[in-house]
This record gives structure tokens, C-alpha cells and sequence, in this order.
């Protein structure tokens, strides 16, 4: 068979290019020109990568080419690269070993788009004087595997050259293929220009010890960030860790199931363009500056709810524009902005979650799913929200200086908290142990809250414009324990109940033990409360109708009251705030509570309920004592 001419030529151009990679000596200043392999044309040579697995590497393993650099030379020894004016450049797969020391010296990686290409960093330090120290232009998988016992330095320049029109390349260390990093080594990487490890592609980081200063992002993957182990310590000025594709369906995550992680950053800690998931590992996040250190303040007057203040940045922990799912790992997050954000949802079924927040510890724009774990809220200005709110079990203890949990989104500058009342506004309780201290409301709802289970303590608000619970709608109780303690004003017992609820009103000191006792003094149910509060409601499995208790502070007998199934006692009761002629959602002016769970209507023109436009009426009731 006669040989085309055009494949002859090609033939003899990958036999040209296999004869090995060039030199640089102190007596070729002008380096070595490139190898014909540069041209990512040779299509014979991306084919025998194609059907190879990837390269593993190991310590033992020899490298293919061995790089040695010093500020005045750098020598190659081996296959696949070639030096000129101080850039050494990877046309060919294979393994290279990197070391040595130079203060003007990059790696550029051209290899057709199946290669696989591995960059032993064997005790390297390199600074680029112009762009990035790292450049992987094409290519299947760029590893940078860190050898035992070896520390790596990678720096780029403070200003790029770049073609016009041109925004890249725009990292430290920056691949157009997927990128790995593992070994055992360390690796200390410092942007001066944007992000200090950029991925155009899939990055994973399997293992080693990763120190990142970036002077924009500090780990940006567009189709995914996986973090699989390794030990890594961020400090950017904009956001630690971060994937960008918002196109392509499945891509643009991030997950987290092994490894330490502490992040310092400006802006978000972890930013994923769709989901964000928490496998395992160690996460500590600084997220916002100073910011974040600020005090967390609520208003007191209902007519002015929400005094957060707004940042113009994104300053979160951990966000999401779709889902965030944490199912293991402990997470320590201190924020100027949400410490954990989802643009859809947000579930927890596991792993320690640390909390400090000056606005809200947990936000969902939908659901918020807890089924398990530890979540601990030591500042926010509201705890846990989203439109509803599912809690089946775990640890919850919230402090927050507005609402704890709160159903509907919270800075609404809705009217006392009504405003926009819907069915998709709802909490579910059905297990779990949750404690809540909030100088807003304890556990607010712009529609229903309904409990099945579980144990809740409330340490309500001291103001009056604010109630332990605040529900629009209903609060449906049929089994678990609710303590309730707070400001008498505004507040609100269950609406409808299958078990007996005692609710009265007495004045109670802070650090004081309140109790309900059985007639035979047994308690039953016990808090220590750290707030004064004037409103004590209890309603528990374990209260059995027909039997007498005592409630008590500090041993003072303050009422003795026979279990109904029901609202029991003098204080707030499901249709108004205070008991009778109480401020009230049932109707200001008080009332009992609707069989049916339902607010309390008045008959009259007096405010009953919340009026279809979600707006306050234009006359307010008077209930018999005077008060509004």
C-alpha cells in the first residue's frame, strides 16, 4: 500500500520529537527551542494516553524527566520538555520531577487533550516574574503530587502580560485540565495578582499539607472542588474555595468528606455555584474581616424588626446558590453574613456545626431539613430559617438576637411579625433536642408550627414587643415537651393540643429554677432560666390530664393547676398574647382559643387575625382592661 504523503510527514515528525528533550547550559543562554510536540496536532501520541489509566505516582517511581532549577540555569534531564528565556515547557505525558530554587522561572504544560501529566514537586521553590508560575494550557489530568518529607514554594507576579483581549491565565497555579494534588509533602502557594489555584476544569485535592495566600480566591474549580483529605490553611482576599460553572447541569459543586480545612477570607469561605456538600473533615471558616467580629443588635420595637446591618459583599461561611447537604464533619464558622446560606435548601443529618454569625446561623431560601447532629448558634441575629423549617432530631442550641427559628425569612418588615402569612410557611417539630435564647421571638412562624415530638426549651424576649412563640396561623401540639419562658406581652401558648398545656403569667428572676412538680413533688419538667421573664408555659407527654401540679421558682410555690387537655392556667393562651385582654393575634383584646386551631376572630371590626392583603386593620380592639 502507498503511504499518503501527508501522513509520512507526520510520522516523521513524532520520531523527531521522540528523541529526547533539551538542555539548557550556562553556555546556551538563549535556551532551546521548543519540541515539535508542542503541536498538540500528532494525533498518534494523544491516542496512546487515551487508552492508558492515569498516571499513579509513588515515591519509589522514577520520574520520566527530571527538572533542576538555580537562579542562573535550568537543567532538564529526560523526555517530553525543553527550556528557552527561563520557561520550562511540558509538551509530552509523563512524569516530571521538579526541584531546586529560581526567582524567574515558570512550567507552561501543552500536551494534546488526552495527556496525562504529572509534576513531582520534590523540594521546588519558583517565583514567576511575569504570570503565572504554572500553566497547564491543554491537556486529560495535571497532577501535582508534593514528595515525602519535601516543602514546595509556588509565587506569581503581582501583573501579568497577556495578550489583548486576554483574561488568562489568572492564578498562581492555573490548568485548563483537571487538576490534582496529593503526596505527602508540603505546598505553599501565594497569588499576587488574582487566585492562587484556578481550574478550568475538575479539582481535587487528595492529600499533602497546602498553605494558600491569594490576593483574590484561594482554590477556585469551575466544574467542581473535591476535597478529599489533605491538610490546607487559606487566607484570601475575596473567597476561599470556590466552583464557578453555572451552565452545565451536575457541574459547578463542591464537597467536602475528608481532610482540615481553616479558611480566612475577606468575602465567602466556601462559595459553590450550585451544591455544597459535607461529607467529613475539619472545617474552620473566618469569613468577612472585621465584620464579622461586630456586635449582633435587634430592635426592641416591634414597628422596626429588622436592624441588621447590610453588607454590599457576600461575607458567608458556608453558601450555596442551590442546595447545601451536611451529613458528617465538624464545621466551625464565624461570619459577617450567614454562617451556612442556601439559595434552595438546606438539610442536616449529621456532623458538629459551630455557628457564629452576625445575621442569621442557618438560612434557606426553601427548606430547612435537620434530622441529626450537633448544631450550636452562639451569635446570630436570627438561628435557623427558611420558608419551613423540618426538625426530626439532633442537638440544636440557638442564641440569636432576634428570632431563633423562624419560618418566612425574617426581615420582611412585616407588621409585628405578621405580614405575609402562607401554607408554605411552616415548622414541623418531630424530635430532637433544641434550646433556643432569643432576644426576638423564640420560634416564629408567618403561617404554622406543629409539634409531634421532641424537646424544645424557649428562653423568650424580656420586651414586650416580642413573644417566646409567635405563630400566625396555628400551633399544633400532639406529642414532645415545649417550655416556653418569656415576655408576657406578646406572648402565645398552642392553639390546639392533645395534651395539656399550663400556661400563667408571674414574675421570675433570671438564674432561677423554675419547675413543675407532680403532687408528690416529683418534677416533672425543670430549666434554669438565664432571663427574666413574666409568661411560663408548659406542655409535655408527660403531663397526664386529670393530675394536680405545681409550678415553681426556685421552690416558690407561684401556682397549683389540674391538667386539662388543653390550655390550663391565667396565662397566654392559642388566641391571644397575655390571656384575656391580652395584645393578641387571636384579636387584640385577647379571647380563647378555636377548637379548630385557628386564630381567634372577633366579631366586631377589632383586630382578629390577619387580613388577606397581610396588612394590620385600621382600628385596633380594646380588650376590658384597657389595653390595646
Amino acid at each position: 500500500m502507498i503511504m499518503n504523503f501527508k501522513k509520512l510527514a507526520a510520522l516523521c515528525a513524532l520520531s523527531f520529537a521522540m528523541t529526547g528533550c533539551a538542555n539548557e547550559s550556562a553556555d546556551n543562554s538563549s535556551g532551546v527551542t521548543s519540541s515539535p510536540l508542542i503541536n498538540s496536532n500528532v494525533e498518534q501520541q494523544s491516542s496512546v494516553n487515551a487508552a492508558s489509566d492515569p498516571v499513579v505516582v509513588d515515591e519509589a517511581q522514577s520520574a520520566d524527566c527530571l527538572i533542576t532549577f538555580s537562579q542562573d540555569k535550568i537543567n532538564v534531564d529526560g523526555n517530553g520538555a525543553a527550556v528557552k528565556d527561563n520557561v520550562v515547557t511540558i509538551s509530552k505525558a509523563g512524569v516530571y520531577s521538579l526541584s531546586g530554587s529560581s526567582n524567574n522561572a515558570k512550567v507552561i504544560i501543552d500536551v494534546g487533550k488526552q495527556d496525562k501529566v504529572t509534576l513531582r514537586l520534590n523540594g521546588v521553590s519558583l517565583k514567576s516574574n511575569d504570570g503565572s508560575v504554572i500553566d497547564c494550557e491543554g491537556g486529560d489530568t495535571l497532577t501535582l503530587y508534593l514528595n515525602e518529607n519535601t516543602e514546595n514554594s509556588l509565587s506569581d507576579s503581582a501583573e501579568y502580560t497577556l495578550p489583548d483581549g486576554d483574561t488568562e491565565p489568572d492564578g498562581a497555579v492555573f490548568s485548563r485540565a483537571d487538576l490534582v494534588i496529593t503526596g505527602s509533602g508540603s505546598l505553599s502557594v501565594t497569588s499576587n495578582y488574582k487566585d492562587a489555584i484556578k481550574c478550568k476544569d475538575g479539582l481535587s485535592i487528595k492529600s499533602g499539607r497546602l498553605d494558600i495566600t491569594a490576593a483574590d480566591d484561594g482554590i477556585v474549580g469551575k466544574d467542581y472542588v473535591k476535597i478529599i483529605g489533605g491538610d490546607i490553611t487559606i487566607n484570601a482576599q475575596s473567597d476561599g474555595i470556590k466552583s464557578t460553572n453555572d451552565t452545565d447541569e451536575g457541574r459547578g459543586y463542591i464537597t467536602v468528606s475528608d481532610g482540615t480545612l481553616n479558611i480566612t477570607a475577606e468575602k465567602d469561605g466556601i462559595q459553590a455555584e450550585k451544591e455544597l456538600n459535607v461529607e467529613g473533615g475539619s472545617i474552620t471558616i473566618f469569613a468577612g474581616g472585621e465584620d464579622a467580629n461586630a456586635e449582633v443588635k435587634a430592635s426592641s420595637n416591634p414597628f422596626d424588626r429588622d436592624t441588621k446591618s447590610d453588607n454590599t459583599e457576600s461575607q458567608k461561611g458556608l453558601k450555596a446558590n442551590t442546595d447545601i447537604s451536611i451529613t458528617g464533619g465538624e464545621i466551625n464558622v464565624t461570619s459577617a453574613d450567614d454562617s451556612i446560606h442556601s439559595n434552595a435548601n438546606v438539610s442536616v443529618s449529621g456532623g458538629a456545626l459551630t455557628l457564629s454569625s452576625c445575621d442569621d446561623g442557618i438560612h434557606a431560601d426553601g427548606s430547612l431539613t435537620v434530622k441529626d447532629g450537633t448544631i450550636t448558634v452562639i451569635k446570630s441575629y436570627e438561628g435557623l430559617e427558611g420558608k419551613n423549617i423540618e426538625i426530626s432530631g439532633g442537638e440544636i442550641d440557638i442564641k440569636a438576637a432576634d428570632d431563633g427559628l423562624n419560618a418566612a425569612g425574617g426581615d420582611n418588615g412585616s407588621f409585628f411579625g405578621f405580614g405575609e402569612s402562607s401554607d408554605e410557611y411552616y415548622i414541623s417539630i418531630s424530635g430532637g433536642n433544641i434550646t433556643v435564647n432569643a432576644d426576638g421571638d423564640g420560634i416564629d412562624s408567618n403561617g404554622t408550627i406543629a409539634q409531634s415530638g421532641g424537646y424544645i426549651v424557649v428562653y423568650g424576649p424580656t420586651n414586650s414587643g416580642n413573644g417566646a412563640i409567635d405563630y400566625e396561623r396555628s400551633y399544633a401540639v400532639s406529642g414532645g415537651t415545649l417550655i416556653a419562658l418569656g415576655a408576657s406581652g406578646m406572648a402565645q401558648a398552642p392553639s390546639t393540643l392533645s395534651q395539656p398545656c399550663l400556661s400563667i403569667n408571674a414574675n421570675v428572676s433570671a438564674g432561677s429554677t423554675v419547675e413543675v412538680r407532680s403532687s408528690d413533688g416529683t418534677a416533672v419538667l425543670s430549666t434554669v432560666t438565664p432571663k427574666q421573664c413574666q409568661s411560663l408555659i408548659f406542655t409535655s407527654d408527660k403531663l397526664i390530664i386529670g393530675e394536680e401540679y405545681g409550678i415553681y421558682a426556685d421552690n416558690e410555690l407561684l401556682s397549683t393547676l389540674t391538667a386539662e387537655e388543653g390550655v390550663t392556667g391565667n396565662g397566654a393562651n392559642g388566641a391571644g398574647f397575655g390571656g384575656p385582654g391580652g395584645f393578641g393575634h387571636g384579636g387584640f383584646g385577647g379571647g380563647t382559643g378555636r377548637p379548630d386551631g385557628g386564630r381567634g376572630e372577633r366579631p366586631d371590626d377589632n383586630f382578629g387575625g390577619t387580613p388577606p392583603n397581610g396588612n394590620p386593620p385600621d382600628n385596633f380592639g380594646v380588650g376590658p382592661n384597657g389595653n390595646v
